[in-house]
């Protein structure tokens, strides 16, 4: 049974910026599924496309994997492949490797723990990278991108979740609205999802629909295409 986040319920104490740590591992199923709209579906369209992608002797790829949703996700959709599954949390891959023992020892998943941004890529038909760009740097984005293209082979496909923002004020502030709403629904008090945003200022930095598809036409995928939309929070299918 995972176990409830309530890690924000006294607010952030010391004002410390969020990180993926033992505390935020704990916790992170719930956590995802409670603030992000979509993610389950988002899930469900990996399985999808790595049932229609997924090309025999290559790698399938889940950068910056957390818990391993969507390694599972891909393994679902492509029985046969096998998983590279990185991250840069320790808190994170040690959970992986204690959670997901027998998929190891079948040599299903393999997980690694390493910054995404140096991570080596090669021979994929699936790279996954699910909420993970909007915690880069921005100079980091377009090279993490480019790499994904040039480590899959032809009619190989990206697929990447992100939050996102709008220059509209009248639409930003409509989304951040429902989304804050959202947010309540799911059992979060006020105070939480304050702390939460506190804590995550300047850590989680949104970019807009235009500035993920251009950049995927700079790093030259030939189909760039939204594939859920769910308020501020978007899937896109990059292909080669």
């Amino acid at each position: 049974m995972r176990k409830q986040d309530n890690i924000f319920e006294k607010g952030n104490l010391g004002d410390l910026p969020f990180t993926f740590n033992d505390e935020v591992a704990e916790v992170f199923e719930d956590m995802i599924d409670r603030s992000v709209p979509g993610y389950k579906t988002s899930l469900k369209l990996i399985t999808l496309f790595s049932k229609q992608y997924y090309k025999d002797n290559t790698n399938c790829y889940d950068i910056g994997c957390s818990l391993g949703a969507s390694s599972l996700s891909i393994l679902r959709g492509a029985k046969s492949a096998k998983v590279i599954a990185i991250d840069n949390s320790e808190a994170m891959i040690n959970a992986c490797i204690d959670g997901h023992k027998e998929l190891i020892s079948q040599d299903k998943i393999l997980f690694v723990k390493e910054n995404v941004c140096d991570a080596k890529l090669e021979n994929a038909s699936i790279i996954v990278i699910n909420y993970v760009v909007q915690f880069l740097a921005i100079h980091e984005r377009d090279k993490l991108i480019k790499k994904a293209y040039d480590a899959l082979v032809q009619g190989g496909v990206l697929i990447i979740s992100e939050k996102i923002h709008f220059k509209n004020p009248y639409e930003a502030n409509r989304l951040f609205k429902l989304h804050h709403q959202f947010k309540l629904a799911n059992g979060y008090s006020e105070l939480e999802i304050a702390s939460k945003r506190d804590s995550l200022e300047g850590v989680l930095l949104t970019e807009t629909q235009e500035d993920h598809t251009q950049r995927a036409i700079r790093a030259g995928f030939t189909r760039v295409e939204k594939v859920l939309s769910n308020l501020n929070f978007v899937t896109y299918r990059f292909e080669k």
